[in-house]
């Protein structure tokens, strides 16, 4: 009874165990890889850290959030959290200050313009407002002045089209990274973004391998998915 009266409102009552959710799945890993430090690059206003502390997740979060208005609330949200810091930084495969767009959902403020795909599916979303000027560093250059002992890591990037220039930023320190997640297109919601192929060799070289894989977004005229979360473990 209790299920027919969700399903009349559109909901659906599932046990854990049955299904996986992207929340349950970090949850999972997160205990049997005992990750204890989290890098949280494409921050935006703290959605993921929160998300992980409300599964439970007490170790340390470094969250990078380049754009000002999205760090602005990033500060605020994490000032309380004695083991959660932020930089205004964003993170690629080397040294450089670079022109973002910021789009009215800053979510998806990206290095990249929006593709005829990108403004069709997220409408308003992706009406650029203007550009800021940012500064880039490679990931390695921030870790290299960490204590890093006894650290896991587990490395979430989701920069709308630049993950794996983070990730090519991160190689001096690929030992010390047990897991990812990135936020992987299938079809390109920005121009010259890479194939989702290209990217996954690039992790798969580096001994990554597909642990789960959650849509993010799909496209709504033929019921494809257009970008998914990849998380990925050390082999």
């Amino acid at each position: 009874m209790i299920k027919h009266l969700f399903n009349m409102f559109g909901y659906e009552i599932l046990k854990k165990k049955k299904i996986q959710t992207i929340n349950n799945h970090l949850q999972h890993i997160f205990n049997s890889a005992k990750i204890n430090y989290v890098i949280d690059v494409g921050a935006n206003e703290g959605q993921f850290a929160l998300s992980l502390r409300r599964n439970n997740y007490k170790g340390d979060i470094l969250s990078f959030e380049p754009t000002s208005k999205p760090f602005k609330k990033l500060v605020e949200i994490s000032k309380n959290d004695a083991h959660w810091d932020v930089m205004k930084l964003a993170l690629g495969e080397k040294k450089e200050s670079r022109k973002i767009n910021v789009f009215e959902a800053s979510d998806l403020n990206s290095f990249y313009e929006a593709s005829a795909l990108g403004k069709n599916r997220f409408n308003k979303g992706m009406k650029k407002i203007e550009t800021e000027t940012i500064e880039i560093k490679t990931l390695d250059s921030i870790l290299k002045k960490i204590d890093l002992k006894n650290k896991n890591i587990f490395l979430k990037m989701d920069t709308q089209g630049f993950d794996i220039s983070v990730f090519r930023g991160s190689k001096k320190h690929m030992s010390k990274i047990c897991g990812l997640m990135s936020e992987i297109p299938i079809q390109q919601i920005y121009k010259t973004t890479q194939s989702y192929h290209d990217i996954l060799k690039e992790y798969e070289a580096e001994k990554f391998q597909i642990s789960g894989i959650f849509p993010v977004s799909q496209n709504k005229k033929n019921n494809t998915v257009i970008e998914f979360d990849c998380v990925m473990l050390k082999s």
